[in-house]
């Protein structure tokens, strides 16, 4: 079966997702990227793709669609996966006529909210959703949001978006296992962006460190315009960025993971921290919370904004630091459906039903 992937950026657990792919008898897969022409991150989007077939595009400077064509062509695909509909590349494989009969599905992790744009998507967006033979989602919520797109339910196909290398989570469980005493550390990764909430983030850790006598550091890894929040704040280590093939290491020297995002769609980081066994305290806001952090079980889930909640979330991990290891322990068989294995094996079966 021949594949053609439509994505825009490329993160490493897509990339372990897709080689897991290309790895499986019978398959033949191309990638094509659209890349970003300036990244506010050290993020090296292209080393990422090293090994697989692919082809990179930067569709917001000037897209040379006589070339996608070619390549399109040459692929040859028997299927193919396209993500959403901002990207120039991908609307241009979704309409393109020499694959106008292969069997698409579109992906997205997008969620249902009562704003303007999204109650008239349906009908702008309506032409182009008809392309498709149906809808790949991470989980519930943007399951939602296709069925307001006008996919009917045997069309929606849940956890066939995302995935993850679950062995990078189990070296750091091993790691941790290893250190003996649980490691009294918040870890936060992810872009210093005004949705990821860093100044709830900040203002909840200030908080729990008023409510405990012996508070754990806070350590934070990413770039971006609101680093600056971080300095000088007591407790917190701006580590910057870190190369995502050194972050089973610093999960396996931090006792768990933390994130205040008022918009994350889904959010790859807590998935990886709920693999490597780590407590997970995140808002209602994170599509991954919903699917893989059960309250009072393997985490905190808390408001958007609430800054008391969310301290009161630290210091329930503080209070708890003898049980955390069966805590996070809990977590790990939740995210095995987003497993890379797993999501390959979805894959397949959808497209092979076409």
């Amino acid at each position: 079966m021949r594949i053609a992937i439509f994505w825009t950026g490329v993160t490493e657990p897509m990339a372990a997702c897709w080689r897991e792919l290309a790895a499986r008898p019978g398959v033949a897969l191309t990638v094509f990227s659209d890349l970003p022409e300036v990244s506010h991150t050290a993020y090296r989007h292209e080393d990422v793709l090293a090994g697989l077939t692919s082809h990179v595009h930067r569709s917001q400077r000037s897209l040379d669609r006589a070339a996608l064509a070619r390549q399109i062509a040459e692929a040859a695909p028997d299927a193919m996966v396209i993500l959403g509909w901002h990207s120039a590349m991908c609307r241009f494989a979704a309409e393109c006529p020499a694959v106008a009969a292969v069997p698409a599905w579109i992906a997205f992790d997008m969620t249902w909210a009562p704003t303007l744009r999204k109650m008239l998507a349906p009908v702008v967006l309506g032409r182009y959703l008809r392309r498709f033979a149906g809808a790949m989602v991470p989980g519930e919520r943007a399951a939602d949001y296709a069925a307001w797109l006008g996919f009917p339910a045997s069309r929606i196909e849940r956890g066939a978006m995302y995935g993850l290398d679950a062995a990078a989570g189990g070296e750091a469980l091993a790691a941790r296992a290893a250190r003996g005493a649980w490691p009294r550390r918040f870890l936060y990764t992810g872009r210093y962006v005004r949705e990821k909430r860093i100044d709830v983030l900040v203002a909840a850790y200030r908080r729990y460190r008023e409510l405990v006598a012996d508070p754990w550091e806070l350590t934070c890894c990413g770039m971006g315009p609101d680093g600056g929040l971080l300095a000088g704040v007591e407790g917190i280590r701006d580590r910057g960025f870190v190369p995502p093939a050194e972050m089973p290491r610093i999960r396996a020297e931090h006792g768990a993971f933390v994130i205040a995002s008022d918009y994350e769609p889904w959010g790859h980081v807590i998935t990886e921290a709920v693999a490597s066994g780590l407590p997970v305290v995140c808002t209602t806001a994170c599509g991954a919370g919903l699917e893989t952090v059960k309250p009072w079980f393997n985490g905190r889930l808390v408001g958007p904004g609430d800054v008391e909640a969310f301290a009161a979330a630290l210091r329930w991990i503080h209070d708890h630091e003898a049980d955390l290891a069966r805590i996070g322990g809990r977590g790990v068989p939740l995210v095995a459906p987003f497993s890379k294995e797993a999501w390959a094996d979805r894959i397949l079966s959808i497209c092979g039903r076409a």
